[in-house]
């Protein structure tokens, strides 16, 4: 915490031990100017590296955050002016009231030593300033815009989301509806399944991920539910690896395919045959759905609100971690969904 804290401040430092070193560095490797490093010197050089910092700050800090950007940009050059003209006039002042200056008042050497160095240090404080303050500015805004793209992205994500959970409701009320119908059929079963499905999306599915234990259970209890309509001669697999893998995953990232399964493979007149599995893969696990084709292909392949949903969900939330396969071939409709998960 302390190290984060610090952190920004560190090349700050750096960089000004450096630059106030630097003149004894230089003068270590000219023996003929040591004696020049007197108590004169070291009080000079100390005043002028604190005026720049001063100057450097000033600008970073306020003037720059204050006056840059603003629709009058003449007041961020008339202060920018008044600062050097006033920091070159306290150098010149202070040169008349201080001891006799070697170089002699008025000439070339005595403007450059105590007006035109100065001021040529003040704009280097200034454009060293002008440049760190342009480098965070593009960080801060770039900081905010990908601050702004996620939550651009969660609001999509819980709208797609919201989308799901009435549209998986729906679905299952019809379902259960017909099965209450059937006298063959255990209502308590039937509803106790109901409520932990009902329980899962009231309350596990408001979180971001869930553990994937959790979205395994939600499945089988909704297979579960779903191969009471299958006649008896029916077939329905959920087959999960043994040694499925600890990962946090979106949850109702499968149920679209579960839905569909049921939804398109079952009718009256032919013997369903539905198989789902979950596998772990090297680098994540991979969902199959396949079932057999017992409607028309336009009507199967058409792509709904659903299907749309979930692909801009692993488009959002599996950037370049996800494989969607879906084929309709040789009677079998089939879904291969394989995710690269990192494991808890």
């Amino acid at each position: 915490m302390i190290k984060q804290a610090i952190k920004p401040y560190i090349g700050h430092i750096l960089t000004w031990t450096i630059l106030y070193l630097f003149p004894y560095i230089i003068f270590l490797y000219e023996p003929s100017k040591l004696q020049k490093l007197d108590f004169a010197f070291f009080k000079t050089h100390t005043t002028n590296m604190i005026v720049w910092a001063i100057i450097f700050y000033s600008h970073l800090l306020y003037i720059g955050p204050k006056l840059f950007f603003s629709v009058k940009r003449w007041k961020y050059f008339s202060v920018l002016l008044f600062g050097g003209l006033t920091y070159a006039g306290i150098n010149y002042l202070i040169s008349l009231m201080g001891p006799p200056h070697p170089v002699k008042v008025g000439t070339l050497d005595f403007l450059f030593a105590r007006i035109i160095g100065p001021l040529f240090f003040y704009t280097i404080c200034i454009l060293a300033s002008t440049m760190l303050f342009l480098y965070n500015e593009q960080a801060r805004q770039k900081e905010l815009y990908k601050q702004m793209e996620l939550e651009k992205t969660v609001a999509e994500l819980n709208m797609l989301k919201l989308q799901i959970s009435p549209h998986f409701l729906f679905n299952t009320l019809n379902n259960i509806r017909w099965l209450v119908r059937k006298s063959h059929i255990n209502s308590e079963d039937t509803i106790i399944k109901l409520s932990e499905i009902l329980r899962y999306i009231i309350y596990e599915v408001t979180d971001s991920n869930v553990d994937i234990n959790k979205e395994i259970e939600h499945l089988r209890n909704y297979i579960e539910l779903q191969a009471l309509r299958l006649p008896i001669e029916g077939k329905v697999e959920f087959q999960v690896s043994p040694s499925i893998k600890q990962y946090s995953i979106a949850p109702l990232l499968f149920i679209h395919f579960v839905e569909n399964a049921f939804k398109y493979g079952i009718d009256s007149k032919n013997s369903p045959e539905i198989i789902f599995t979950l596998q772990n893969t090297e680098h994540g696990i991979l969902f199959l759905s396949k079932n057999k084709v017992l409607l028309k292909k336009t009507t199967l392949n058409s792509e709904g609100i659903g299907l749309s949903n979930i692909k801009r969900r692993l488009e959002l939330l599996y950037p370049r971690k996800h494989t969607l396969e879906i084929n309709n071939q040789e009677g079998y409709f089939e879904v291969k969904l394989e995710l690269t998960l990192d494991e808890n």
